[in-house]
């Protein structure tokens, strides 16, 4: 995102923050008010050149967003104005903005409900359940499917397991890829969990379960190096045979047995 628009998309998130405070059904109200927005952008491109355009007057482009969503409830209504107001430097941006700021609100409800810790541990869980699935995964990614069968496929397999903050999260990032992968999505989202609870994220494999010691000994060891709050999420995986595997970002270390013999074989073949 251009420096312009990435401006524009902060002073949106602090407003939209600002705004929701501690109320969970705002918070709501401002999720679905901006998924509709995001709905109505990606199915018009001639919409979003519209509301993007900086050479046009922003109280029209703030007139024709009214207009759309006039059945919504005020304050989503008014805040929905203020972000087509903003200057987007491309049209593409003004998109990324909706979708990023009806994420935040969605995950600000969570929050507000005391689940968003909750939230970030079933993305991760039904990540790690993908992998091992690959039908799941096919069936989800298909661009041939209609979204209703997909929506069908997630109610059946995890509308009971699965808060429904959660739940909402996955139908929308399988409604609206947007050329993203679904494990790739899951972990779009779980960045945003992250950054929401002042986190950064490290995913750690190990052939066997890591006992309390080993994992509070492995946070405070993440958290000198990278000089923040870590959040843990762990997967048992028996290919990695010894070791561990832990990302971090695009940070990767892998000290995994299967990994040291990689390294040998490469330096035999040398």
């Amino acid at each position: 995102m251009l420096s312009g628009s990435a401006a524009s998309l902060a002073a949106c998130d602090r407003s939209l923050n600002q705004l929701i405070g501690t109320d969970a059904e705002l918070a709501g109200q401002l999720a679905s008010g901006l998924a509709a927005l995001l709905d109505a952008l990606e199915a018009s491109p001639a919409l979003t050149r519209a509301l993007a355009n900086p050479n046009r007057d922003k109280a029209s482009r703030q007139t024709l967003v009214r207009t759309m969503l006039a059945a919504m409830p005020t304050r989503v209504v008014d805040f929905a104005a203020q972000v087509v107001g903003q200057r987007w430097s491309q049209d593409i941006e003004l998109i990324d903005a909706v979708e990023y700021l009806a994420f935040d609100a969605a995950l600000a409800q969570a929050e507000n409900l005391g689940l968003l810790e909750k939230v970030e541990a079933e993305l991760f869980e039904l990540d790690i359940y993908l992998v091992s699935h690959r039908d799941l995964r096919t069936a989800l990614g298909d661009t041939t499917a209609s979204y209703k069968a997909k929506e069908r496929l997630l109610e059946t397999g995890f509308g009971d397991s699965l808060e429904p903050q959660t739940l909402y999260l996955i139908k929308r990032i399988v409604k609206h890829p947007r050329g993203r992968g679904i494990r790739y999505s899951l972990k779009f989202l779980g960045d945003l969990v992250a950054a929401r609870r002042k986190r950064l994220v490290a995913v750690v494999y190990s052939a066997q379960p890591l006992s309390q010691g080993q994992i509070a000994k492995l946070a405070a060891t993440l958290e000198d190096q990278y000089g923040q709050p870590m959040q843990l999420n762990l997967a048992v995986d028996p290919a990695t045979v010894g070791g561990l595997r832990v990302r971090v970002g695009d940070d990767v270390v892998d000290g995994t047995i299967v990994a040291r013999f990689k390294q040998l074989k490469r330096a035999v073949a040398l």
